[in-house]
């Protein structure tokens, strides 16, 4: 069984992983149609939101899984 602790680090590190593949955090605030102080707040706490981690799935077609981002989520819904 994963711990609380291994499932933070996962999320943060898939979460640096994205804003390295999109090219900083300012890019992926715009791609996401969010603020730059959105996408700090997220590197901030080690996560994104379960809503961003879906629409990152959908805009990369899987390349960066919903559940990869975010592993302590246990039902998507949009």
């Amino acid at each position: 069984m994963i711990s609380a602790q291994q499932i933070k680090q996962m999320q943060s590190a898939q979460l640096i992983k994205l804003i390295k593949w999109v090219g900083g955090q300012s890019r992926l605030a715009a791609e996401l149609g969010q603020s730059k102080q959105t996408v700090y707040a997220w590197v901030k706490r080690g996560r994104i939101s379960a809503s961003a981690a879906i629409l990152v799935h959908e805009k990369t077609n899987g390349e960066f899984n919903k559940a990869d981002l975010r592993p302590d989520v246990i039902s998507w819904e949009k």
